[in-house]
């Protein structure tokens, strides 16, 4: 588990490493919480058909099925009354989905239906991390739809290929430019009289 701000967060869920850079920060009270990510059969089955109805091909869908409970301080009683609080929850992304880095997506399932959230990425000591908003207290996924997936440099902003940029090109004819016109000698005018 980790801490931030007076907010736990304990990883139980299988699938996610390097837990302990989770974090989560709870606005609308000063009281102290526990966020708990863990595993149930209920989540999976409800992420799976919501799922299902938002897209009728599950063949390109990869996804990870958690449940998000929030607790009291001591981790022992789940908060039901959830009105008025959100929780900030920053989370490795899970290790099947790392490699789809920015077009992994966040839902929760509301009434059986998926409510798209909107993620937000970050490095966190080096560990490719999403963060998102939970209004309320359901299963939640992390999910890619691999058939509309882009390459993305979202976490790593390296060039991968030797291409060059053309602000480069720009770059090289001013610098020519440049050395052009600071050798040019000025032409010798004599003045007759």
């Amino acid at each position: 588990s980790s801490s931030k701000n007076n907010t736990s967060v304990i990883i139980t869920k299988p699938g996610i490493s390097d837990k302990d850079t989770a974090s989560a920060y709870v606005s609308g009270s000063s009281d102290n919480f526990v966020v708990k990510i863990s595993e149930s059969l209920d989540a999976a089955d409800e992420v799976q058909r919501a799922l299902q109805k938002k897209y009728s091909d599950m063949s390109r869908i990869k996804y990870f099925a958690m449940d998000i409970s929030l607790y009291d301080a001591r981790g022992v009683n789940k908060i039901t009354d959830t009105d008025g609080l959100k929780v900030n929850i920053t989370m490795p992304i899970p290790d099947a989905l790392r490699e789809y880095a920015g077009n992994n997506r966040v839902g929760a399932v509301v009434d059986g239906e998926l409510e798209t959230l909107t993620p937000k990425f970050t490095t966190i000591n080096g560990v490719p991390s999403i963060s998102f908003t939970a209004t309320h207290f359901s299963p939640y996924t992390i999910y890619v739809d691999t058939g509309n997936a882009v390459v993305s440099d979202t976490l790593d902003a390296t060039p991968k290929t030797g291409d060059i940029h053309p602000k480069w090109f720009l770059s090289l004819g001013l610098a020519c430019i440049s050395i052009i016109l600071f050798t040019k000698r000025d032409r010798k005018y004599t003045i007759k009289a």
